[in-house]
This record gives C-alpha cells, structure tokens and sequence, in this order.
C-alpha cells in the first residue's frame, strides 16, 4: 500500500476491547474456542467476523524491542467485535483518501473505520470464516504499508471473498516502524534477536496453526497474502527458522523485495535514535521508559535487518531461501505502479521528446531511450508519452524484481511460481491513475467500486483461492500455466481481456535490466 497515504489514528488504546453490544447489521452472535478462551463475533451477510482477537501479550514497557510474548488467557467470552489497534503510525486514512479511498473500500462504508484505534501494543487478528466447522484452505493477510504504517482494516472488507470463495481470510495488525523493526542487538545482547515485528507474524501464524481449526479452517493448508510491504513481510518470512512449516504457499503483490538491511545500517539508526533522546548507547535499558510518543517523535523507523539470528543470512540474493523451497508461489505487479507517488504534475503532459529527456536524466543512454519508446509505442500504440512513462518506470523498478523472484524461485526447481501483471485501466482519479500500485487488492478480496470490474476481481479473486486450495491457480476458463524460463508465461489481468501471454516485454526488459535502478517510484 502506500506509504504515504496511510491512517493516522487519533485514538488512545490498550487492554481487552469488551463491547457489550453486536454492531448494526449483524445477524448472529457466533462463538468461537480458542487456546487462550472463548470469542464473540459477529455474522454479516453469512460471514462469521471475528474482530480483534488478542494473538500476542503487551508490547510496551519492559516488553518493548524483544520477541511477542502470547497472550494472557481470560475468563468467560471475550467480545471481538471491533477492529484490534494498529501499531502507531503517521500519514493519511487511507479508506479516506479523496483519490483512492471508495475504489479501495469497494465503495462501501464500514462502521469498522471509525472504530479503530492506535497503540504500541496491537498483536490483534481478524478471522472472517463462511462456518465454524469444515477444513477451509486459510488465507494469512499481511498488509502494506512498507514496515512502517497500514494494518489489516481491509480483510473487514473481504467478506465477498470468503463467502464466494469458501475460505478462511485471517488479517493481522502486528509492530511496525521503530515499534517494530528498530534493530538494537548492536548495543544490548537482551535485543539480540531483531525483527520483532516480524517475530510477531511468526506468532501470528502459531496462533493459527493452533486455532484456526476452530474457525472452520485448515491448519496445513495456509497461505500468506500480501501486497507490497506485506510482500516484503511474506520474502522475509520465507527466510525464517521460525516460521518454517506454518505456511504452505505464498502471493505477493508488487512486493518483490530481495534484499534487507545490514545489522551495521541497524545500529547506526539505532545510536541516532538514542542520540536525538539525548541518551548514550550504553544507555539503551533507558528506551523501555519513555513513553511511546516520546519515541514516535524523534522520527527514527526502522526495517528488517539481517541479524544473524531471526534472520540468518539475505532474503532472496543472491538466492531464493532454501527453507521455503517448496512453497508454490503467485508474484506480480501492476502496470503503472508509480502513479500512486508521483508528485510530479509535469510528468502528467510529456511528449516524446520529453520522455526521453527524462529517462536519460534516469541515466539511460540517449540511444536505448529512443529504442524503448519506439518499442513501447509499437506494442501500446494507444499510450501517451505520460502513459508510457509510467509503465516503464514499472517495468524498470518493480517488475524487474518481479521476474528476478520468479526465475530465483525457478532455480530452486522444487515449486511452481506463477506470474502475473494487472494491466486494466482504472477509473480512479479522472483516469489519471491507470493501473497504480494496490489496483488489484481491494478487488482480489472482492470489494468493487465499478461495475465494469465486476468479471475481472470475481476472476482475481476466484486465482487466488484456486491458488490457496490446490497451489494452481487456474480456474474454469481461466487456464494460468506455472512460469518457466523459456517461455515466461504471464497472467495478465485486465476487465473482459485477461489472458495468458508468453514473454511480453521481453525487448523493453532486455534493455531495462542493463540499468540498476534505485527506486523510481
């Protein structure tokens, strides 16, 4: 998702999140077992919804930067019937946001949105299941965001989805930005263990290898979802001891991230931090007393690191992870990711000859910038300079790294991975947006803002559980062949045109790979 378009809560949270009454709409109250106790949810349009359910302990305090704790059994029912906190963040609701806000809410509006709250401790999960009984593929939503904002809010809106689909969708809020992934294990053996905020997603998923069969779904057959950051999320899991043997498949969306920090880059921010709190680093101790708003302030992030012990060595570089080399995947991106970021008004009116101004200002040579807006022409004679812009600087920062996953996918020669690009043109923003960054999630969990979308999200959605039911995705016409290097077969989505194409930009690509790219979007 985007970073910067993400919800700003204004709510303090903390403890048990007892509502004594159902929100409107609700048809029954369902009540479901769990290892720590019993939970109330509630049932809309057929789909029992569990909001809120505790996986993990507090975060806060002496328990802050070191591994989730489970959570404190309670007595009686616990009523889950609000969404569980978000982590602290900053940036803009993004249900809210003026340009993308009802296409990714499906155009619905949801009681859900002004009930969520902020806090530190938010080791909180929903469960939206058809039944409490029978043996359901699960789908494990990890949200965008980058590492450092977003939370599971959208799973709330994917009742179409598992109703349609007859699955079990689990979304979990977990620790983000220094919350979450500030690395101290530089300063401190107590924090040796880095990454709590993916620590917290391994817990997440122990929670639903021993619950979820309780919820009507299959412990040994869970797939990790995730879009962006939440790609990010899914690459790194991939590369962890812990998590091993509690997912079993895997899609990631535009998220194709390879590499991770270095616990040096860690400690140099972590020392930063203590600095701007006027603390010296052998004062880190002092870090679990200030109050959570204190640390927000300073600024100071956060991202995974390589530490050696919760992350042994590089996620996906130089090679894919051995631990989950058996783990079939679905990896794709969208057509004009960038126009989500682009601050840029100018972009929005190029003609060719400033198209290649700008990509020999993006350090392509004159020669090859004159070749691939004629290639690009050629094969999309209907773009716009401005369109062809955005589709390159796609296919040049995020799609590379798309087709790298794959083929390091491929050589491991133990699963299949499945590629995709979503290419329809939205209506989103006057039509300025095309296919940007996120277009396919709200529509893979069925939430539809235009009707002429209808067909297109029942086709991405009915993928992705074929995906998680059987690890193909393929579906009554609608055949997805696995990807091979010698063909590289790609799903491309579009409304009313999706279909399967063998080697598509490979000219365009074939040039682009020749220059490294350090994020256009």
């Amino acid at each position: 998702m985007n970073r910067r378009d993400l919800v700003v809560g204004s709510l303090s949270c903390g403890g048990a999140l007892l509502v004594p009454r159902l929100v409107r709409g609700a048809e029954s109250s369902p009540v479901a077992e769990t290892a720590a106790g019993k939970v109330r949810g509630v049932t809309v349009d057929g789909v029992q919804i569990f909001r809120g359910i505790p996986y993990g302990g507090p975060a806060d305090g002496a328990a802050r930067f070191l591994p989730p704790a489970k959570v404190t059994p309670w007595p009686g029912v616990r009523e889950t019937v609000r969404p569980g906190p978000r982590c602290m963040q900053t940036g803009t609701q993004l249900f809210r946001s003026p340009v993308i806000g009802a296409y990714f809410s499906g155009g619905k509006t949801r009681p859900e949105l002004d009930q969520e709250e902020m806090s530190e401790n938010c080791l909180a999960l929903n469960v939206l299941t058809p039944a409490l009984t029978g043996k359901r593929p699960v789908m494990v939503y990890l949200h965008g965001g980058g590492f450092t904002g977003g939370s599971s809010m959208l799973t709330l809106f994917g009742d179409g989805h598992v109703r349609e689909q007859d699955v079990v969708l689990v979304g979990v809020n977990h620790r983000l930005n220094l919350f979450g992934y500030l690395y101290l294990g530089g300063l401190s053996e107590k924090y040796r263990e880095g990454n709590p905020g993916n620590l917290d997603l391994v817990l997440a998923l122990k929670w639903v290898r021993d619950n979820i069969a309780r919820f009507g779904g299959d412990p040994g057959n869970v797939t990790l979802w995730g879009e962006s950051g939440g790609g990010g999320k899914i690459n790194c899991l991939m590369a962890m001891p812990a998590a091993q043997g509690l997912f079993h498949k895997a899609i990631v969306e535009s998220g194709s991230t390879l590499r991770i920090g270095t616990k040096e880059a860690g400690t140099v921010n972590a020392t930063t931090l203590l600095s701007k709190l006027g603390l010296r680093s052998d004062q880190v101790a002092e870090l679990e007393n200030i109050p959570a708003a204190k640390l927000f302030a300073t600024g100071i992030t956060g991202a995974p690191v390589v530490d050696g012990q919760t992350i042994p060595a590089q996620i996906w570089d130089p090679k894919a992870p051995d631990l989950s080399a058996g783990v079939p995947m679905i990896i794709g991106n969208t057509k004009d990711e960038s126009t989500l970021f682009s601050k840029d008004e100018t972009l929005w009116g190029l003609d060719d000859a400033q198209l290649r101004d700008r990509l020999v200002q993006t350090g392509i040579s004159g020669t090859d910038a004159a070749e691939l807006i004629t290639l690009y022409r050629y094969d999309y004679p209907k773009d716009t300079p401005t369109d062809r812009w955005f589709r390159l600087s796609s296919d040049r920062d995020l799609r590379r790294n798309v087709i790298r996953q794959a083929e390091l996918k491929l050589a491991q020669g133990k699963a299949n991975v499945y590629l995709y690009q979503f290419v329809w043109n939205t209506p989103v923003g006057g039509g300025k947006m095309k296919a940007f960054h996120t277009a396919e999630l709200p529509l893979a969990m069925r939430a539809v803002a235009n009707p002429e979308a209808e067909g297109l999200s029942k086709q991405l959605s009915g993928a992705w559980a074929a995906f998680a039911r059987t690890g193909n995705p393929s579906q009554p016409g609608l055949a997805w062949p696995a990807y091979t290097k010698a063909i590289r077969e790609t799903m491309i989505f579009d409304a009313g045109n999706s279909k399967v194409r063998k080697d598509p930009d490979s000219e365009q690509l074939s040039i682009l790979l020749r220059y490294p790219v350090d994020n256009l979007l």
